[in-house]
């Protein structure tokens, strides 16, 4: 591999970079905040829609590779040669897209099926007793995504755009010249209803809304001649269109995800085990299911009746 000659050219932007952040991870987040913000890295499709991103655990598995590629052990190996390993790597990931569907918990411990027992015959058995099936502390990667276009969610207009997550909406209205300050505006937010028109009473947006707004925390501000508002939502639902006369987006298009802190307890815990069970399976190791069905196992080995109580726990010979 050829280790500096065609990098060094970088060499002076990510100095800086490091120079500003003062540590590795501080540079590495940099990096990753950037491929989040200004590409399609994060962005993980679903197998049909493949113009974008990647399949779930590519763009993982390529940043081990180049990990492992840029590693000085490996800069006499031939570049070709790990060049193709990533590509190769990247195109059995998207093979596996099409997932074989996770195993179904036993439903009578006592009574070891063979379907279950080739299931955990596939689990390592030197699993410690007092591990857990999901680690209560994990946390997942930190993903920073990029929302914030002014018609992320919603539309541009002849005069206005707006963006809209499902607890909020954000209007941007092009003002005219002359106005120069808040003084020149009147701007009123009713419940129901919007009203924007210049202090002599020229109206530059007006109408109804197709839903309630929290006025006590709804507000505006000028930039740049521009008037920027911001709606808080009174009910959390996607607004197909922010005036009534206006033409409804089709809601079936937009982003409708939600950031993960915004999501009830229960069901981000299920996101996390979720997350937790992908990175135990890219590293080959099992997931919280397979951990659960072998501690289940544990204990009827020994059970009241079991052929196999007094020996040593061992799943591999229920493959038999």
């Amino acid at each position: 591999m050829e280790t500096n000659l065609e990098y060094n050219k970088y060499d002076e932007i990510f100095t800086s970079i490091l120079e500003k952040e003062k540590s590795i991870l501080g540079f590495l987040s940099s990096i990753f905040n950037f491929l989040a913000r200004r590409t399609d890295f994060y962005y993980v499709h679903d197998g049909f829609h493949t113009d974008m991103g990647f399949p779930p655990g590519v763009a993982e598995e390529l940043v081990i590779k180049v990990l492992r590629k840029c590693d000085p052990k490996n800069w006499s190996l031939d570049k070709d040669e790990i060049n193709n390993e990533i590509m190769c790597s990247t195109v059995a990931q998207e093979v596996e897209v099409i997932a074989q569907e996770d195993e179904q918990e036993m439903e009578n411990v006592p009574e070891i099926s063979k379907e279950n027992a080739e299931s955990n015959s596939a689990v390592k058995s030197d699993i410690k007793d007092n591990r857990s099936s999901f680690p209560e502390d994990y946390e997942p990667p930190l993903i920073v995504t990029q929302k914030n276009s002014e018609s992320y969610n919603g539309a541009i207009r002849e005069n206005y755009t707006w963006s809209q997550t499902i607890m909020d909406i954000d209007v941007t209205i092009k003002l005219p010249p002359d106005i120069k300050s808040s003084k020149d505006l009147k701007v009123t937010l009713n419940p129901g209803d919007i009203c924007v028109a210049c202090h002599n009473g020229d109206i530059i947006l007006k109408d109804k809304l197709p839903f309630k707004i929290k006025t006590i925390d709804s507000f505006w501000s000028l930039s740049e001649n521009r008037l920027l508002i911001h709606l808080e939502k009174v009910q959390e639902r996607w607004w197909n269109k922010l005036l009534n006369k206006e033409e409804e987006i089709d809601l079936s298009k937009i982003d409708c995800s939600r950031p993960l802190n915004e999501l009830p307890e229960d069901s981000i815990a299920k996101v996390r085990e979720l997350q937790w069970n992908q990175e135990q399976k890219l590293k080959g190791l099992p997931t919280s299911d397979e951990i659960r069905n072998i501690e289940i196992l544990k204990k009827a080995w020994n059970a009241e009746g079991s052929p196999f109580r007094g020996t040593e726990f061992n799943p591999n010979i229920l493959k038999k």
